[in-house]
């Protein structure tokens, strides 16, 4: 099959979240499978110099008195192309923008224009989240009467439901597009409704999103669309053990370099050298990731338990301030570095001994897997994807790969950490094996790859 994925971003050209690592994996592992790939995506000027001067020019189009150009970084396998328009995608930052409708309207048309200039005739055309959720509707009402566009079929995929796109008619209406009689649009709510199918990134997070407390006001659609849920993978080559730069290599057989790791990361924060248990949380510090369960039972921990715990990510000025203040308070077993810094966090996955993961709701969560992946054990509410990643030790049967609790509660939160606080303690041998047990699971793109072969499949059918 061609298939051409469309996103706002993709690594490691630029990244603010899961998505960036997504379209970074996937891509590569369907071109494995024996699949021609090509990936479109705003050039924006906060992608590293390193790429931007390696940019050949493409292509060129004007829409509504602007101009765009198509430029292409040079890759033997994967056609990485990028949009560029100085005014739309060069402001020294990325979202968060007054007309970020313009802006993603603009690209997903220009998407569609563009395949048509270089004559590029995918069988499919992946899209992601709400930027691009208004390609399966431009093609379908603007591009169905061209021939070129017959055989495309879009695949919509929802990496958040969080996030919609909510924004008035004037980007569609600017591009002579009448969709409605309402004032309003939601990119995702139109991405999914056009799309000739539709997934998300987990399979309970697909159920969940049928519900009004997961769904934000779109459970009309989520229930009467069929959603598939495939679960996200990580690459496996770029979260490795045995070779992650910074991390001292280990592997399942060699655990004692897993504890030098641990010595090392807490050198490098300051903490004093222990082997206490040692409680890792990565992540955007906002409440949908459970911070507000952290911050209630944090001093707890640090008064009472025999524990390290360490934080980074950035976010809520709140959170921020909060966990400063209790680095002051307790240096010697609290530490938080705020900002994000992908050499620092696999030194933490590494190093750690708990991965804490209290969601509100989580469509996947890749943290989950990559703290695995290193053989630190997980801590999660059971939501989305990590209901789907994590299943909760039982000591009786000896089956399961960590600890989860279901209400989104602190006390319960803090109970789960408390059980495994035991086991780490007092059974050590288990504790053992269950680390052993998380680096030989299988979080790699190989089997979501299939399962996404079987959607692109389906889509064809339409």
């Amino acid at each position: 099959m061609k298939i051409v994925y469309l996103a706002s971003e993709v690594a490691p050209f630029y990244k603010s979240g899961g998505l960036a690592d997504v379209m970074g994996a996937l891509p590569k592992k369907m071109q494995e499978l024996g699949h021609e790939v090509s990936i479109i995506m705003p050039k924006y000027d906060k992608i590293p110099l390193k790429f931007l001067e390696k940019l050949e020019w493409v292509a060129r189009l004007e829409s509504h008195g602007d101009i765009f150009n198509l430029v292409r970084y040079p890759d033997d396998k994967i056609n990485y192309y990028f949009i560029e328009n100085k005014a739309l995608f060069e402001r020294g930052r990325v979202y968060g923008d007054y007309d970020e409708d313009i802006q993603y309207a603009m690209f997903s048309e220009l998407a569609l224009r563009f395949l048509k200039e270089i004559n590029l005739q995918p069988d499919i055309l992946h899209c992601n989240d709400w930027q691009t959720g208004p390609v399966p509707y431009f093609l379908n009402v603007r591009y169905n009467y061209d021939p070129f566009y017959w055989d495309m079929r879009t695949v919509y995929s929802i990496h958040n439901l969080m996030y919609q796109g909510r924004f008035s008619k004037r980007s569609f209406e600017r591009m002579g597009y009448y969709i409605n009689d309402r004032n309003d649009l939601n990119f995702m709510e139109i991405g999914i409704g056009s799309g000739d199918v539709v997934n998300t990134v987990s399979p309970t997070y697909a159920e969940e999103i049928k519900y009004p407390y997961f769904s934000e006001g779109l459970e009309w659609i989520t229930n009467h669309k069929k959603i598939y849920g495939i679960l996200n993978g990580i690459d496996v080559n770029v979260f490795d053990p045995k070779n992650t730069k910074g991390v001292i290599p280990f592997d399942k057989d060699h655990l004692d370099k897993k504890k030098e790791n641990k010595y090392k990361l807490q050198e490098k924060l300051g903490l004093p050298k222990s082997d206490n248990a040692m409680i890792s949380i990565v992540t955007r510090l906002v409440e949908g990731k459970g911070l507000d369960l952290v911050s209630a039972a944090l001093e707890n921990l640090l008064q009472y338990d025999a524990v390290q715990i360490v934080i980074l990510g950035s976010g809520d000025k709140f959170y921020e301030d909060y966990y400063n203040h209790l680095a002051w308070k307790y240096p010697d077993k609290f530490k938080v570095h705020l900002g994000y810094n992908a050499e620092l966090a696999n030194e933490i996955y590494a190093g750690s001994d708990m991965f804490l993961m209290p969601s509100r709701y989580e469509p996947c969560g890749l943290s989950q897997m990559i703290a695995m992946r290193f053989g630190t054990i997980p801590i999660v509410r059971e939501t989305g994807g990590l209901k789907d990643t994590v299943k909760p030790y039982n000591v009786f049967t000896d089956e399961g790969n960590g600890f989860s609790f279901t209400n989104f509660n602190a006390d319960d939160m803090l109970f789960t950490i408390k059980v495994a606080e035991g086991i780490y303690y007092d059974r050590p041998e288990i504790w053992e094996k269950l680390v052993k047990r998380n680096m030989e699971l299988d979080f790699s793109w190989d089997k979501s790859a299939k399962e996404y072969v079987k959607l692109y499949e389906e889509a064809k059918s339409h």
